[in-house]
């Protein structure tokens, strides 16, 4: 009759415990949940890519540009649900400037610019990197979508700087000047290491005070004696 009682006990004990637990993690689960939506609405309510619009003369040169059309369009586009599809975009953002690296029009094609694509994708792999966190860091996700947004910007304004520069008219006959000028130097090679620039007028080297006097010598003349 007493090991009755025991089992009695022990299965009673095991049934609440296992209630208990159940209890836990339904808790668990739903701070989880509440957290997570907590996350998702901070996410949503700053991924806002406000990207300025181009210029005339740059929306004129880039028209066959699709690449760089299809990334101000992937960036814009706001992505809704969970957590997940935010994952997806950040993804999506970096494909899309990959293919923006390799096909920039020869124009464009410049150190400066490529520079500032470069900028701008290490913020994307960034974001990117945050945002796939169990935990999300919603104040570095905030702050990496404005400075992707800046760089956006400051590449359509290197855009249109080298546009504007370009433009800029020339003196006459600086061209030809130029020209000249680099078509020698390329026909002649020794020629590169010179200066363009004449030296200023030096005056003559200071003389060697150092070195010592020579005793001087007897008048010798060369000429003959008159015969006696």
């Amino acid at each position: 009759m007493k090991y009755r009682f025991y089992i009695l006990a022990a299965l009673c004990f095991a049934l609440f415990s296992c209630k208990d637990d159940e209890s836990g993690q339904l808790a668990a689960t739903k701070r989880i949940e509440m957290k997570n939506d907590s996350i998702l609405k901070v996410v949503s309510n700053n991924w806002i890519f406000d990207i300025p619009p181009l210029s005339p003369k740059v929306q004129e040169r880039i028209t066959t540009w699709n690449e760089w059309a299809q990334l101000a369009s992937e960036m814009e586009q706001r992505p809704t649900g969970t957590i997940t599809a935010y994952r997806q975009k950040a993804e999506n953002i970096i494909n899309k400037i990959q293919q923006v690296k390799t096909t920039i029009p020869p124009f464009f094609n410049k150190p400066q610019l490529r520079s500032r694509i470069s900028v701008l994708d290490t913020k994307a792999k960034a974001l990117y990197t945050y945002i796939a966190l169990d935990v999300v860091q919603c104040d570095k996700v905030t702050a990496l979508i404005k400075d992707m947004v800046k760089e956006t910007a400051d590449i359509q304004r290197q855009m249109d700087e080298m546009i504007r520069f370009s433009e800029v008219p020339k003196e006459a006959g600086e061209a030809e000047m130029l020209r000249a000028r680099d078509t020698t130097r390329l026909a002649n090679p020794e020629m590169m290491a010179q200066p363009t620039v004449a030296p200023p007028n030096q005056s003559a080297p200071p003389v060697n005070t150092n070195i010592p006097n020579r005793e001087r010598q007897p008048f010798r003349s060369n000429k003959l004696k008159p015969a006696n």
